[in-house]
């Protein structure tokens, strides 16, 4: 078995409202790294992370599972957690065994009470939190609307690291804000390509708000300062890598 150096260990808990899709995001995560050989859908009662009998019956996450995986010489544990109220424990019980949180939310529902309840609990604890919209593809799917929804609630600091190529049926991939470059997917991995024309112009714009979100969080002391010299001057090399 191979063994990892502290610094190549990762625990991060993958949480969110019930139905947000935590349990489908751990199983594409499992398949993308290629830990399994076949994604399941939570419907089929097939899922890695979903195999007490009780969860196969209601098709919904009881339990927190443990999901490893291994990517570029890391060992990531992620700990797919239960959605709904009943099973809040479980989600503070993995709260405890892990240094970041992966908050999932729907790109058509946005922000629910399981959302806020993750988020309260993730600062509660101290935890850094990154937020993955889910369900790009779904019919009213809205990525700019989610965003205005998450800062709403969640402070003016939540900023985007990707944006969606195309929505709904039309959705592609990702943009990347900081490599400036579009992701297509393909089968069980994706197309590195050029921003089309298209999307320029959003993607330069969401790029000059984060330096500008960021710059003044230093001042103010919400970011180590050091920390957010370096990321404002890589996000001004990416806006005017397309400037």
């Amino acid at each position: 078995m191979k063994e990892y150096t502290g610094d190549k260990i990762r625990n991060v808990a993958i949480v969110g409202h019930g139905g947000a899709g935590t349990t489908s995001v751990t199983e594409a995560l499992l398949y993308r790294s290629g830990a399994i050989s076949r994604m399941c859908k939570v419907e089929d009662g097939a899922t890695t992370t979903d195999y007490e009998p009780e969860e196969i019956k209601r098709k919904v996450s009881v339990n927190a599972t443990l999901a490893p995986v291994e990517w570029r010489d890391t060992k990531i544990n992620f700990i797919d957690t239960p959605g709904f109220a009943d099973f809040v424990a479980e989600v503070k019980g993995a709260f405890r065994a892990v240094d970041s949180a992966l908050i999932v939310v729907c790109a058509t529902s946005g922000v629910q009470v399981g959302t806020e309840q993750c988020w309260k609990l993730a600062e509660e604890a101290g935890l850094p939190r990154i937020i993955f919209v889910n369900k790009m593809d779904r019919e009213n799917a809205d990525f700019d609307s989610i965003l205005d929804n998450l800062r709403g609630k969640f402070g003016k600091h939540v900023l985007p690291l990707q944006l969606p190529l195309g929505k709904e049926e039309n959705f592609q991939g990702i943009i990347d804000l900081y490599k400036m470059k579009a992701y297509r997917a393909n089968g069980n991995g994706s197309d590195e390509i050029e921003i089309p024309d298209e999307y320029k112009e959003a993607a330069a714009a969401a790029l000059v708000n984060a330096i500008s979100t960021i710059d003044k969080a230093a001042s103010k002391g919400v970011y180590h300062k050091n920390n957010a010299a370096r990321k404002v001057s890589n996000l001004s090399k990416a806006v005017n890598s397309i400037a």
